[in-house]
């Protein structure tokens, strides 16, 4: 009887050993599946969360300050609002995007008194802003660069007057631009033979395009008289810098010999230009992509017009 009771217990307590471990390994198993869908859970959470990254590519203030940050060439402003709703763009400065193959810089308005860039004009929603080649903390309105450009050397060729103390000084502005005019004109002719659906008798108009060029141009002139120096300084060039006619002109009035009396130039256009034209088309076409086609800024037009432009410059001591 004894020994039996020993057996009986003896298999109890495998059963109730065999229950422990079923129950361990079956909260393992439930551990590990919990685990395992957790893991899933966080991989495509963090999948989605690059893959937003990457497709809104937002700029953070850390990122902006960074000294491994160039800020593009072009800059857009935009209200805060288009992205406001979206979490991976939440705390950010704007969004980098590419353009016809140009980086652009999307900035938001309420960042701009914080950006330390200058916009000229005054930033605005919705324009497009283009750096300016002497100060790249500067960016200019893409519409008014080529007019705050030409005002820009006009000035600079009247501190160059005042500077090197001239009586008198006035600048021709004289602007050409090539339009090809085509003109059509019918040639009746005979033509032998059977073509199918067309008699042989029938008449042709055949079409002759001859393309003539023409030349406009635009000139405008402008005369300042000042007191007359005769101690000339050495004035600060920007645009004219590079420009031999300028330079020699200032070498010769600041010599100690000072017998120049006048002086006439001519500063082509080509010389002091305000962009490389190759420049203005690429800038086009990002316009395009950003406006839709709905832009009238003709920034290659105008690069053109420019090139093939003149400004004579007469000066008189």
């Amino acid at each position: 009887m004894e020994e039996k009771k020993k057996k009986s217990e003896f298999f109890a307590g495998i059963v109730h050993k065999a229950a422990d471990i079923g129950k361990d390994v079956g909260k393992k198993v439930a551990d590990g599946v919990q685990s395992g869908t957790k893991t899933l859970a966080e991989t495509a959470k963090s999948n989605s969360y690059t893959w937003k990254m990457k497709k809104y590519n937002p700029v953070f203030p850390e990122q902006y300050w960074s000294k491994d940050f160039y800020i593009p060439n072009m800059i857009v402003i935009v209200d805060d609002a288009v992205r406001r709703g979206i979490d991976v763009c939440k705390g950010s400065i704007g969004w980098l995007s590419k353009e016809n193959g140009m980086e652009v810089l999307y900035l938001y308005d309420e960042f701009v008194s914080q950006c330390g860039i200058i916009f000229v004009p005054a930033a605005i929603c919705d324009e497009v802003y283009y750096v300016d080649r002497f100060d790249h903390k500067r960016f200019v309105r893409v519409d008014c660069i080529f007019g705050k450009a030409h005002e820009e050397k006009l000035a600079e060729l009247e501190h160059i007057a005042f500077c090197l103390g001239a009586k008198s000084f006035s600048v021709e502005i004289s602007e050409s631009s090539l339009i090809v005019e085509t003109d059509k004109k019918k040639a009746d002719g005979q033509r032998g033979g059977n073509i199918k659906g067309v008699s042989a008798s029938t008449s042709e108009d055949a079409e002759k395009s001859l393309h003539t060029t023409s030349v406009k141009k635009l000139n405008g002139r402008n005369t300042t008289y000042f007191e007359g120096n005769s101690e000339p300084r050495q004035p600060q060039l920007k645009w004219f810098a590079h420009d031999d006619g300028i330079k020699r002109l200032i070498e010769m009035r600041c010599s100690k010999e000072n017998t120049i009396k006048s002086k006439v130039l001519e500063l082509e256009g080509s010389s002091c230009a305000t962009m490389a034209q190759k420049t203005a088309c690429a800038i086009d076409g990002a316009i395009g992509k950003i406006m839709n086609n709905k832009s009238n800024v003709e920034m290659e037009h105008q690069a053109k017009t420019e090139w093939y432009s003149k400004l004579i410059y007469r000066i008189e001591f």
